[in-house]
């Protein structure tokens, strides 16, 4: 089925509706102002009533989700912003043109309604069109430029102005130009005097409707669009500039969107476009590779049996990377000046990730243990797609199950300073950038896999325990990540237990260390919720995170597959077919309660980030990091680093060197990886949360649309995600996605009408839409459009489907019926519970037809990266998000199938951020990676340091030495005593790496922090007092070290129990 061609069809219905454009010339029963919402010109108002937007603040910009029910963010009701809101009366654009004899054709054209005599119809004419076309060959202005035949004397009415202004502009010494604006504007004047009760009548008459404004060029050249000078720009922006150097700005709109068309690289028109659109190309990572054998999963699984030939084939892999490598090198040398010394740094990190490969094809070579644990990690892989073939009834046969190739990429570039401390690169933060939905997860897993499986190898005695500690940001997608990567450790453990002599006694296991708003944190809480879920409360069973087992997916029975003792939670499978099963079966390998993680580390430990706020507070967690004699953990996984923003990104980051000191005071120096799809400043966001350096693998490469990895895929071979914007000027942001959401849903139904083949199927395609918002008070105001404005505006649709009319051409159009009238909607937020999430994404899997189908599901933020139902293919987002990270994180949530999607931007018009991207949206949409933002945080900051420094000190004290940890060692602190000058120098060293110029006035504080702890220590000593590092509030004969900001009985030090407690609001008004 050609499913691009449908969506042209169904896009095409929505702007139709939405502008009244080759809709029917007769208007019965309701204003043309509320039937079109956009595409108007409206008359200058004299009116003193204006629309007072004084609901519409954009605080609500400033509250995103961030939390989960426990820390959801406090509400703070802002002043009212009193200011006047006027609807546009003009719509124009503005472009660079060079040449002597520069000239032009402006052509404009528009609707007007107007309502004979006292009856309920509405009668449409055009005015303009070809025969209003001017030649411009410099500025002017036309007063009468739309003009409007009145009465039987064939007398002219001015109805729209057209103004051209230039302004000389020069680039750079030689080239002089001009920047042209053109404009159209209604010349009509709503009067003072009116009849209130007749204002939104005569305003429609004096509206202009389906407005269009169009330049031809005669003469002349169309330049770029005047940017930053180059030399102005930093390396990064200097590189993003090359690399997007073929998506050319040739326009910019003013109160709408600008596009144009050309020929042969010479842009022949420029037009405004009122719901502007743009098809937005898939990238592929199933590229060419050199070698398919060098992907093939078995074949390297079994690289022992034929090790030659797989490393011939591994550096044939290697060999076509470094043929394109040094063709990009080539192409330098055609460049000029700053832009191919951009070129050239681009180079020289692809030339990097060459050597760094080969070098990994070298240990694989040489290192028996290496090889051999790089095997068993591909045959891990391997079992693990194999059985989730089998359960969703894809099996395949071993040799068709592939890495792709960044994959295999980016563990031979990683494996070495994996494993080893003294590798150059063991400091370096090895970046993943890859598109959304490339395979990052399978990467990192696959490196998981093989270190977990080296150190077995290597260190037999004490190379269990914790390895890698894997966080996350949302708390959604920690849940999600953590059940998908538990079937490849329980892979990982079946092959354990085929080779116990090889691989030890000690299970490969998985845990999810996170706040009580995801899993129970006690075994007491364990059991309350073991009791509800028996009880048949459903919502109980989401706490405990696994609901069938991970391996065969066979669901959990309530009474026999969870088991309870005094020292642990268990999770059992009775399925006797399979590898975990069976009445006597041990315990699955995974574990949800904290209680029972301290008992039992495990392999794999998934967590939040803010979760690492309780290691001051608490000793236990100090299992993960080498107990019992146990390695420390070898390697640490940030994913989605572009998360790590802000205030939360500048907490972690005081804490992370706390975590980092303690590893490095136990003899371990951990390898980072992290992962994005989008990013800007990467390095310096990683130098101030790491102190390390930056490696981004795969390099991008000269060109945007090729990394050799991934590949823009054409759009005649697969049709891309179709963006498109829509801005209603006469509705403030509670009524303005109304009329977009009905049309949306009114859609299918009246475009694949009964009889249309594949009818069911493309009613289900473009069905339940996705509507996005950054904060939680939008998702309030969509639930209210839902149940009024929505429903009203499909009733109109309905009515005009049933009723007979004719269209422009007089054919009479065919009755469609809408079969919903009232929508049904869910939600995915941070205040709804955990099960109702779970229940609303089951919802969401049931196509059209199903009683649990959903119309619409309503969500913020924390689907950005937690979403991936492959049936959703239509979005709306309300309002132009914060960040562009964002904007592509959220809208790649749809169309991740076969069916293309469809993503429409509800621009606010009272929000800056909104119209200007609605007036650039070809611009930014075809290189919208380019806009990405730089990430901003700043972990060593006077009012970070006050925070979460000394929170810093405690937990490299009370997890390097084995003497301070427990509760009531806070007492015997003493900096002088050699161990802890030493911890203490060594976490000031790591500070010093992150905080650069800031290094010394951090570490005069850490100095000052411990002689104030060191102070403290000896008053209570004095006082025949115990000093604990916590102690609750009824136990008064002890003095607390730290104290949360809600306790009755204050301590020394007020400390965070959770990262995300770190935004204090404020609000300032003007007196």
């Amino acid at each position: 089925m050609d499913y691009a061609k449908e969506r042209k069809r169904l896009v095409e219905w929505v702007r139709q509706n939405l502008t009244g454009e080759g809709l029917p010339v007769e208007l019965v029963g309701i204003n043309p102002l509320e039937r079109f919402p956009t595409a108007i010109l409206f008359p200058v108002s004299e009116l003193d009533e204006g629309i007072d937007p004084a609901s519409e603040d954009e605080a609500e910009d400033e509250l995103p989700d961030i939390g989960g029910p426990d820390h959801a963010p406090s509400e703070v009701k802002p002043a009212a912003i009193r200011r006047r809101y006027i609807p546009p009366s003009s719509v124009g654009f503005s472009f660079y043109a060079t040449g002597p004899d520069l000239s032009f054709q402006v052509q404009a054209s528009a609707k007007i309604y107007e309502k004979p005599g006292r009856g309920k119809t509405w009668i449409k004419t055009t005015i303009g069109g070809e025969q209003s076309a001017r030649r411009i060959t410099g500025p002017v202005r036309f007063p009468d430029f739309l003009a409007q035949e009145t009465g039987h004397n064939g007398i002219q009415t001015p109805r729209g102005g057209l103004d051209v202004r230039w302004r000389e502009h020069r680039k750079g010494e030689h080239t002089r130009g001009w920047i042209v604006t053109v404009t159209l504007f209604n010349t009509e004047r709503l009067p003072r005097d009116i009849d209130r009760n007749r204002v939104l009548e005569q305003r429609a008459s004096m509206s202009l409707f389906e407005v269009k404004l169009k330049c031809t060029f005669d003469a002349g050249t169309i330049g770029d669009y005047p940017r930053v000078e180059y030399s102005l720009l930093d390396e990064e922006e200097q590189e993003l500039e090359l690399r997007y150097r073929n998506r050319r700005i040739y326009a910019v709109g003013h109160g709408a969107a600008v596009d144009w068309k050309g020929e042969n690289g010479k842009v022949k028109s420029i037009f405004t476009d009122f719901i502007p659109r743009t098809e937005v190309p898939q990238m592929t990572a199933d590229v060419g590779s050199g070698s398919e054998q060098a992907l093939s999963i078995e074949h390297l699984a079994t690289i022992d049996d034929h090790k030659q030939q797989a490393m011939d084939h591994l550096t044939r892999f290697v060999d076509g990377y470094g043929d394109w490598s040094r063709q990009q090198t080539k192409d330098c040398s055609q460049l000029q000046g700053e832009e191919r010394q951009a070129a050239e740094r681009i180079a020289t990190r692809i030339d990097l990730a060459v050597s760094r490969m080969r070098g990994g094809i070298a240990l694989l070579d040489s290192d028996e243990t290496a090889r051999r644990a790089f095997a068993l990690a591909n045959q891990a892989m391997l079992d693990q797609m194999m059985q989730s073939g089998r359960i969703n009834q894809a099996a395949k046969e071993p040799a068709h199950y592939c890495w792709r190739p960044f994959q295999l990429g980016f563990l031979l570039t990683t494996i070495h300073s994996a494993i080893d401390e003294q590798d150059p690169f063991r400091d370096t933060v090895d970046l993943i950038w890859f598109p959304t939905g490339g395979g990052k997860t399978e990467a990192y897993l696959g490196l998981i896999a093989f270190l977990a499986f080296y150190r077995r190898l290597r260190y037999p005695t004490n190379g269990a325990g914790t390895v890698v500690l894997m966080r996350y940001t949302l708390r959604l997608l920690t849940t999600q990540q953590f059940v998908r990567a538990a079937r490849m450790i329980f892979a990982m453990e079946l092959l354990r237990r085929k080779s116990p002599a090889e691989l030890g006694q000690e299970p490969f296991t998985v845990g999810l260390w996170a706040g009580g708003a995801l899993s129970p944190n006690t075994l007491d809480q364990a059991e309350k919720v073991l009791g509800r879920m028996r009880g048949g409360i459903e919502e109980a069973k989401q706490a405990l995170v696994l609901h069938q087992c991970p391996w065969c997916a066979t669901p959990l029975d309530p009474a026999r597959g969870y088991e309870l003792t005094s020292t642990r939670f268990t999770f059992k499978c009775r399925n006797e077919q399979c590898d975990f099963g069976g009445g006597n079966a041990d315990a699955l390998p995974a574990d949800v309660v904290d209680e029972s993680l301290y008992q039992n580390p495990p392999t794999l430990l998934f967590s939040t980030i803010d979760k690492y706020a309780r290691l001051a507070w608490d000793e236990r967690p100090g299992a993960f990091l080498g107990s019992d004699g146990m390695l420390p953990p070898s390697l640490i996984i940030q994913d989605e680093l572009h998360l790590l923003s802000s205030d939360l990104g500048s907490i972690a980051g005081v804490y992370e060197a706390a975590l980092d000191a303690v590893l490095r005071s136990k003899g371990q120096y951990p390898k980072y990886i992290a992962s994005t799809a989008t990013i800007r400043n990467a390095k310096a966001q990683v130098k101030k949360m790491y102190g390390r350096e930056l490696s981004v693998f795969p390099p991008p490469g000269l060109d945007a649309d090729n990394s050799y990895f991934s590949r823009v895929v054409p759009l005649d071979k697969r049709p891309g995600r179709f963006y498109l914007g829509y801005l209603a000027p006469a509705l403030d942001r509670a009524r303005c996605m109304g009329p977009l959401a009905a049309t949306l849903a009114a859609a299918p139904e009246s475009v694949f009408r009964s009889g249309y083949e594949n009818r069911e199927d493309l009613l289900d395609a473009w069905w339940t839409m996705v509507v996005y918002h950054g904060s939680l008070r939008g998702v309030g105001n969509s639930k209210n459009a839902f149940y009024n404005h929505v429903r009203d505006f499909l009733s109109r649709l309905s009515e005009e489907q049933e009723k007979p009319q004719l269209d422009d051409t007089g054919e009479p159009r065919d009755e469609r019926i809408i079969s919903r009238q009232r929508p049904s909607t869910g939600q995915l937020t941070s205040l709804m519970s955990a099960a109702e999430n779970a229940a609303t994404f089951g919802r969401l899997e049931q196509p059209k037809g199903q009683p649990e189908c959903l119309d619409a599901v309503l969500a913020t933020n924390m689907i950005s990266v937690g979403l991936d139902v492959a049936r959703l293919a239509l979005m709306i987002i309300n309002g132009q998000p914060l960040t562009t990270a964002e904007y592509i994180q959220a809208s790649s949530r749809v169309g991740r199938s076969e069916v293309p999607g469809i993503v429409f931007v509800n621009y606010y018009r009272d929000q800056a951020r909104s119209l200007s991207h609605y007036e650039n949206f070809r611009a930014y949409h075809e290189s919208f990676y380019r806009f990405v933002e730089p990430g901003s945080i700043t972990p060593f900051t006077h009012q970070a340091r006050k925070r979460a420094l000394h929170a810093a000190l405690v937990i490299a004290v009370r997890h390097s030495l084995s003497t301070m940890a427990a509760n009531d060692k806070a007492g015997t602190f003493d900096p002088e005593n050699p161990a802890i000058a030493k911890v203490i120098e060594t976490l000031s060293e790591r500070c010093g790496k992150a905080s650069g110029e800031m290094a010394e006035t951090v570490q005069l504080q850490l100095d000052g922090l411990a002689a104030e702890w060191k102070r403290f220590a000896e008053i209570c000593q004095s006082n025949r007092q115990r000093l604990c590092y916590e102690e609750r509030d009824d136990r008064k004969n002890s003095e607390r070290l730290l104290f949360t900001h809600e306790a009755r009985i204050r301590g020394l030090w007020p400390t965070l129990n959770s990262m995300r407690q770190v935004q204090q609001s404020g609000l300032l008004k003007v007196l």
